[in-house]
């Protein structure tokens, strides 16, 4: 529909007042919009100082194509004959190519096109009923970037009015950040439909593109550094490095740590003017020294790096902003513009002549407010088309599950944790003393989840566990289940040791994450942020009976106990032999149920369940150890009565039965061993102690859960089933056999 207009060029609207949607059509293509009679004469001067449109000679029409100016005269000066004068861009349609693309479909904008645009390159977020494309903001967002990256595809506005009362957030953007009012009349479109109808622009502008490009030679490059990142021809090695750059200025800039900034954004330049980049980009490096376009002031608009025009003069207030944090919000503002058209509204504020008289120096003028350079029709046509088609699209689908998957909590303050690790181990602040450790977002380790480069976070550090894989002692399934997520709270359950965690720093660790995105884990906050919410009054209540009826189980079996004192016959099992046996039994089941618990929980309850085990395991291994010791003084036969078969699987079934209870605990102490007490290198000054105890330690728990599993899954039904049946076939209760309290 919206070539239509292309035959029907008029100095009136060429659209009918019930079309609403083609008369909102910000049209990247100058021949698609209307120009009224407001519009400049051909021969004017226009904002874009070019000649190469093809204006009207009988009204104000242009075109950027012979063609179109052909047929526009054909069907509307019927009878004249071609003629043609040189013409800038019509400031109408330098008005339209500024609006927000989704208005090509749709006056309002639904929720879930703001949810798909939610990674910093492309960052929208709904305030107030309003959407906005907060992406050039957010570097000079007074809070720091990152609190806006958390918000990024949501609606944001309970969380901004409740910090932000009664502030204007227009006042702070540029005209073109506004995209369009939130949410769908759904009696004129469906949400579906509008996506429908944005695929199908998607298709349209693709095409143009491919037209526009097929007519310009060479191609085109980025000529900045955000058209750089939406760049699909770029290598991954330069995209990764860019990305990795902005992740550590947004986190300088969080920490208001502005010459770190400044860094960094040389960094990126040198990286920039490298010869291996060089070729793929047309960003421009160097500043102009006079005559500087407001395109040119517009590139400054960061606190580390900040220019201000302000009545035809360029201002650079960077310094000014390190020494003046209070002043910081109303120059930000205007940060990368031109502020003329506020100039002494407030006396004394900035930007008037008082103000400028008690604070601005000479060395931060830069210059004079030039013209704009000229820029070629169908270049400006093809950057226009490349900016509204990346809006349509929107971030690729990789891009957007990195995201989900470093989903967190809206941080509602950007103060900089404390590391109570580091507290509670001191050996780790020498591994990392000294160290310029790189940041990292959780959204860029979350693409690292792959067993070829799994990432980890611990404790706000990043980790690459490559080298671990292989050797970990609880196996690599537990790794790549957590790659590319914050691991703190499970690393914390199997309670590491001092020497792994200085030997994790020392080997895996490749950076840290952005102070706004990390977690107070000091010793204050460490209980709260492991167990998550605090246990509630019920739960309180339902742990001190659990406590209660433990007492009293065990004072009913102390009363029981001194109650049946009575000496039994030699020929049968003594009351030592009786209560060992029950111990035995307690410590078998206690081990084998907490192991099974353990599996299906996570966090603080997971961490008591395996203490649990291996407090019962060690109850087992004591009550075989003196049971053997009692049956050997014991006066009862070695077999009882019976067929030999029976005989036969008695004695082996006891004799494994054993060999499980000894090994089953001495194969989890071995690993607890290996892990934590064995002599490392920190002793022996031997890495290769170090990478032999981690094998031992995997040898000892793989030993352990094989060893568990049989007697789970085989031996206890065997053995349970065959003596209960047999016995029980004898005549005897198997119960009262064993009981202590007869």
């Amino acid at each position: 529909s919206s070539r239509s207009c292309r035959s029907s060029r008029s100095s009136g609207p060429s659209c009918e007042p019930d079309q609403p949607d083609q008369r909102a059509l910000p049209s990247r293509f100058p021949s698609m919009a209307t120009v009224t009679s407001s519009d400049e004469h051909p021969g004017s001067h226009g904002t874009y100082d070019t000649d190469t449109f093809l204006g009207c000679g009988y009204c104000h029409e242009a075109f950027p194509e012979k063609r179109e100016l052909q047929v526009h005269i054909k069907m509307t000066h019927e009878g004249q004959d071609y003629c043609s004068v040189p013409a800038p861009m019509p400031k109408r349609e330098q008005g339209l190519l500024k609006k927000a693309p989704s208005m090509a479909i749709s006056r309002n904008i639904p929720l879930s096109e703001v949810n798909r645009h939610c990674i910093p390159e492309d960052c929208w977020v709904a305030l107030n009923g309003k959407v906005y494309d907060l992406s050039e903001f957010m570097d000079r967002h007074p809070g720091g970037p990152t609190t806006i990256v958390a918000w990024a595809g949501k609606d944001a506005s309970k969380f901004f009015n409740d910090i932000h009362k009664g502030v204007k957030i227009d006042s702070y953007l540029r005209p073109e950040a506004y995209q369009g009012d939130l949410g769908l009349d759904e009696s004129l479109m469906s949400d579906s439909f509008y996506h429908t109808l944005r695929e199908a622009r998607i298709a349209e502008v693709k095409e143009e593109l491919d037209r526009v490009l097929s007519q310009v030679s060479g191609g085109t490059k980025a000529d900045s550094v955000q058209r750089l990142l939406q760049d699909k021809n770029i290598t991954p090695e330069l995209k990764l490095k860019l990305q990795r750059l902005e992740t550590q200025k947004r986190a300088a800039l969080d920490s208001e740590d502005y010459a770190k900034a400044a860094e960094i954004k040389k960094s990126l330049e040198e990286l920039l003017a490298d010869d291996d980049h060089a070729h793929l980009h047309d960003v421009p490096l160097e500043t102009t020294a006079c005559n500087i376009p407001l395109s040119e002031v517009a590139r400054h608009n960061k606190p580390h790096d900040c220019w201000v025009a302000l009545n035809g003069t360029v201002y650079d207030l960077s310094d000014f902003l390190l020494h003046h944090p209070e002043q910081r919000n109303a120059i930000l503002a205007w940060a990368g513009r031109d502020a003329s058209a506020v100039w002494n509204k407030i006396p004394g504020r900035f930007p008037s002549a008082n103000w400028m008289d008690f604070f601005m120096r000479p060395e931060a003028r830069m210059g004079e407010v030039g013209p704009e350079p000229s820029v070629d029709p169908k270049m400006a046509q093809i950057r226009q088309l490349q900016d509204e088609l990346w809006k349509l699209e929107g971030p690729s689908a990789e891009e957007i599950q990195a995201a989900k998957a470093a989903a967190q909590k809206v941080p509602g303050t950007t103060d900089a944790p404390t590391l109570g690790e580091e507290a509670r181990f001191p050996k780790l602040k020498e591994i990392s003393a000294g160290k310029e450790l790189p940041f990292f977002s959780r959204a860029e380790v979350a693409k690292h989840n792959s067993a070829e480069e799994p990432y980890m976070i611990i404790h706000n550090k990043v980790y690459n566990l490559k080298s671990l894989m292989g050797g970990h002692p609880g196996g690599d399934d537990i790794l790549l289940s957590r790659a590319g997520t914050d691991a703190t709270k499970d690393f914390e359950v199997f309670e590491h040791s001092e020497k792994a965690r200085v030997q994790r720093d020392r080997d895996m660790l490749v950076g840290q994450l952005v102070p706004a995105e990390a977690t107070d884990w000091s010793a204050e906050a460490t209980v709260a942020q492991v167990v998550g919410e605090e246990t509630s009054e019920t739960g309180r209540y339902l742990r001190y009976k659990a406590y209660d009826v433990a007492l009293v189980t065990i004072g009913w079996y102390l009363y029981k106990t001194l109650q049946n004192r009575k000496p039994l016959s030699q020929f049968t099992y003594s009351r030592a032999l009786r209560h060992l046996h029950l111990i035995m039994a307690v410590g078998i089941f206690g081990a084998v149920g907490t192991a099974q618990a353990a599996q299906h929980c996570e966090g603080q309850t997971k961490k008591k369940l395996l203490w649990w085990h291996k407090q019962t395991g060690v109850a087992m291994l004591i009550a075989i150890v003196m049971r053997i010791f009692f049956r050997m003084r014991s006066g009862i036969p070695p077999r009882f009565p019976g067929n030999k078969a029976v005989q036969f699987i008695e004695t082996l079934s006891l004799r494994a039965f054993y060999g499980l209870g000894v090994l089953l605990p001495v194969s989890g102490i071995a690993n607890e061993y290996f892990l934590k007490w064995a002599p490392g290198s920190e002793t022996t000054g031997k890495e290769e102690d170090d990478r032999r105890n981690d094998r031992l330690a995997k040898t000892s728990i793989d030993a352990h859960k094989i060893l568990g599993k049989f007697l789970q899954f085989a031996f206890l039904p065997f053995h349970l089933g065959y003596t209960t049946m047999y016995h029980y076939s004898q005549g005897r209760g198997v119960v009262r056999k064993v009981s202590p309290f007869i």
